[in-house]
């Protein structure tokens, strides 16, 4: 793993930090993009870029610290400041930035899901890029593997969850990247993308190893938070789906 990237003899660069800033520059830069060209207000793409840059990372920190780690920054309160050393949940981020961004549309008059459906390909590229931050931070590992791309970390060899997860959504980038134009009417692009993330993170959690809270009883046994959410989500867009009465892929 590399955690740091050294400037001089002196100084160094989290590289958990560096590639997440860089992640969210891009993104917000092609949101706007995005927004531009679909004649949307553009003052209204940077409200919105900012609120939910904001509020996903809040969220995303908060469910980190009140779930997954609550006696570790009980017992060192300080390191809750530590956001260069990584410590974030994923759908935190994404389930409070729908919230936000909801109620932000809802008060602006403005169509939610229009808006996300252009945020949905940011979206998907700021997470490929995240997981590669986990991938060189160490965090986020995977159980014990004996197959030829296992990666030595935390003292045996294991599978690259986090590469994984970010070939994954790679994939799921490309698909909608070159489908998105016959995906109607306005919201199927971002439900089809949650359905489609939330299958590559359950096959992500599947090899995950590393701590990430008590597991969630869920009558028939018990899943990691990650899975139980991802379920939810792909329920979340399913019902969006149907009440929208959302079409299959059709030719324009």
């Amino acid at each position: 793993m590399y955690p740091f990237i050294p400037i001089g003899s002196l100084f160094q660069i989290p590289t958990y930090f560096l590639i997440i800033s860089l992640g969210c520059i891009f993104s917000s830069l092609w949101f706007i993009h995005r927004a531009q060209k679909a004649s949307l207000n553009t003052t209204t793409a940077v409200d919105l870029t900012i609120l939910v840059l904001v509020v996903g990372f809040l969220g995303a920190r908060i469910l980190h610290i009140i779930y997954e780690s609550p006696e570790f920054y009980r017992q060192n309160w300080l390191r809750v400041f530590h956001v260069w050393n990584g410590g974030f949940v994923f759908y935190g981020g994404v389930i409070s930035g729908i919230v936000a961004a909801s109620v932000f549309c809802s008060i602006q008059r403005q169509p939610f899901w229009f808006w996300a459906d252009i945020a949905t390909l940011p979206v998907s590229l700021a997470y490929a890029l995240g997981r590669l931050a986990c991938f060189f931070n160490g965090c986020c590992f995977g159980k014990f593997c004996e197959w030829p791309w296992a990666i030595y970390v935390h003292g045996s060899y294991r599978h690259p969850t986090q590469l994984y997860a970010s070939g994954f959504e790679l994939c799921v980038l490309a698909f909608l990247l070159f489908w998105q134009k016959r995906f109607r009417p306005v919201g199927l692009l971002f439900n089809i993308w949650l359905i489609l993330h939330s299958i590559g993170r359950i096959f992500m959690e599947l090899f995950r190893a590393d701590p990430r809270g008590d597991l969630i009883d869920i009558g028939v046994g018990t899943v990691s938070l990650g899975i139980f959410l991802s379920w939810t989500l792909i329920l979340f867009a399913i019902v969006n789906i149907v009440n929208h009465q959302v079409s299959l892929p059709r030719e324009q």
